[in-house]
């Protein structure tokens, strides 16, 4: 007997769905590819991840990183401490590793796919869409966001941002799928353990990344609209997020005397350019422009929505009109996520800072790809447009191979037979210029190079079989990988509150000066830069810093370091 297929399953529609999921799902795994890669490099990826390991082996040796600063060493500690918490007890038994971290933040990345997957679903069965449509949306959402470079390279990093996002997308969760009308009553307040644990969530997330705030303020818009008495709810449910979130905080800068402000807040307040904000968003949108193409298509519906509802009989004279439009808003849950989305770009602006990065701009990708699921459950939806469905996957399909050839860097040379056959060459090169950016993702969303990792290694040895017992190096990876004792965890954070008057270097400039470092390890080399027109000083090292390298040690071994001897030292061969 043959097994005989439902004819419908070999339909052009269902042919674009098979192969939207297939170029993610292959994008996913170029991804993968990347990520194994990174997860066992031994040295830092981005500056937070040294940083984040020399600060948790502090506390792990009873130092209190949030105390106000000292000249003997430089502590940067610019987040709140659950994810150094997090950290803490396997560094404790495996000492300095990257990995824990890293597996931390690869678990939040895949638990915020999942979230994404239960928010579009939530939202279908509150809106009446067929369920199985809906669960396909979602997947689609959910691939959307695995498929992100920026998912892949901030998924598999030391940096607490991707997982205060799953802890804010898990009270967003649980907000959004309460009742309206909490059962549980305390004199004014109108609670329910669900929000209760939603309130904890945000909490954890604003303990995790203090800017962790545009979650928690959708949250409390929304449940202060749920009914008549939502203001006792919002209020309930706003004092236990305070409670938890900011108690903590308070009690930690009380006892730390005033530093955990000056290391939350004062050591890191640097300048803010619209120039330095657009060259990540910019990058953004243009490598995701299709997936932001399909998340305004859901604020369309969303529109519509309001625009179609039904007014009430009372609806009618300015006052009348006024409540009729805050009912329909109240009324749509599509408003959940429009706002969500606002505030995500809001949180986002965040990434212009001097120094900022496009870690920034993760919770806006989430809050897109959650659109994205959104506008497929309603495209779907519509009678007899399956054409629209079909279009849209055909979007979807050319951003996937967009992925690639922007910030995978795969070029046309890349493609066995397509990229040397003239049309196919072509449809190639349109996807290059249509979506790569060179500044994206350039050297993050790439896999150590296998020279790169050998000669790391090697400055390393050579760092700890010295003989001296202090070494300064603003490549904290590198002292990471030695037993020298760390005199700074940031450099960059070090040099601007030094040039901003946060922080006394005098110390460090007279031990340089009294060649009290045996070695100087630096990412570039001093005289170099100025050869080439440059200034003494970096982003990395400050002008009198440089100054006293200069005038007391030589250089020795550039490589892809440059390390620098006391003039005095004679030990050395070569050097």
């Amino acid at each position: 007997m043959k097994l005989r297929l439902p004819p419908k399953l070999f339909t052009p529609l269902n042919l674009l769905w098979l192969v939207s999921f297939g170029l993610l799902f292959a994008k996913l795994l170029f991804s993968l590819n990347i990520v194994w890669q990174i997860f066992n490099f031994a040295f830092q990826v981005d500056e937070s991840e040294s940083m984040i390991v020399a600060e948790t082996l502090l506390m792990d040796h009873g130092t209190d990183i949030y105390a106000l600063p000292g000249p003997a060493r430089f502590i940067s500690a610019p987040y709140t401490p659950f994810y150094y918490l997090l950290n803490w007890l396997p560094l404790h038994f495996l000492g300095t590793s990257f990995k824990p971290g890293r597996l931390i933040s690869l678990a939040a990345a895949a638990g915020i796919g999942w979230l994404i997957y239960k928010l579009v679903t939530a939202y279908g069965r509150k809106g009446g869409f067929p369920p199985v449509k809906s669960r396909v949306a979602a997947l689609l959402a959910a691939f959307s966001w695995s498929a992100l470079g920026l998912v892949a390279f901030w998924g598999d990093a030391v940096k607490p941002d991707i997982t205060a996002l799953f802890l804010g997308l898990s009270g967003l969760f649980l907000v959004f799928t309460a009742p309206c009308d909490p059962e549980w009553r305390l004199l004014v307040l109108r609670l329910s353990p669900r929000l209760l644990v939603a309130a904890g969530f945000f909490a954890l997330a604003a303990l995790t990344k203090q800017t962790a705030f545009a979650g928690v303020l959708v949250a409390g818009i929304w449940l202060l609209t749920r009914n008549r008495d939502g203001w006792r709810t919002a209020f309930g449910f706003g004092l236990a997020y305070l409670v938890m979130g900011f108690g903590p905080m308070f009690l930690m800068n009380v006892f730390s005397q005033g530093g955990f402000w000056y290391h939350i807040v004062t050591l890191h307040e640097l300048p803010w350019t619209f120039s330095n904000y657009w060259k990540f968003f910019g990058g953004l949108l243009q490598s995701y422009q299709l997936f932001f193409l399909l998340a305004l298509v859901f604020v369309g519906f969303w529109l519509w929505g309001l625009f179609r509802a039904t007014p009430g009989p009372d609806d009618t004279g300015r006052t009348g009109f006024l409540r009729a439009g805050w009912e329909r808003l109240r009324n749509n849950p599509g408003t959940f996520f429009v706002l969500y989305l606002g505030t995500a770009w809001g949180a986002g602006l965040s990434a212009g800072t001097y120094g900022g990065n496009h870690n920034h701009l993760l919770e806006f990708s989430a809050a897109s790809c959650v659109l994205v699921g959104l506008a497929f459950t309603h495209l779907m939806a519509l009678p007899g447009k399956t054409w629209a469905v079909g279009l849209a996957l055909l979007l979807v399909c050319w951003q996937a191979l967009g992925l690639f050839v922007g910030e995978g860097r795969v070029s046309p040379d890349d493609f066995p037979v397509l990229g040397a056959v003239a049309p196919t060459r072509f449809v190639l090169e349109r996807l290059q210029n249509q979506f790569r950016d060179p500044d994206w993702l350039g050297l993050e969303y790439r896999a150590p190079l296998e020279n790169q990792k050998q000669r790391l290694a090697e400055a390393a040895a050579f760092m700890n079989n010295d003989r001296g017992p202090y070494i300064y190096s603003d490549n904290v990876s590198l002292m990471l990988a030695t037993t020298k004792p760390i005199f700074t965890t940031d450099p960059f954070t070090q040099t601007h509150a030094t040039r901003y008057g946060r922080w006394d270097q005098s110390k460090l400039v007279e031990m340089v000066k009294k060649q009290e470092f045996s070695l100087v390890v630096l990412r570039q080399s001093i005289e170099q830069r100025v050869k080439e027109g440059g200034t003494k000083g970096d982003i990395y090292i400050s002008p009198e810093l440089s100054q006293a390298v200069l005038d007391n040690y030589r250089a020795c071994k550039p490589d892809v370091v440059t390390i620098y001897v006391p003039k005095s030292r004679t030990d050395l061969p070569g050097c």
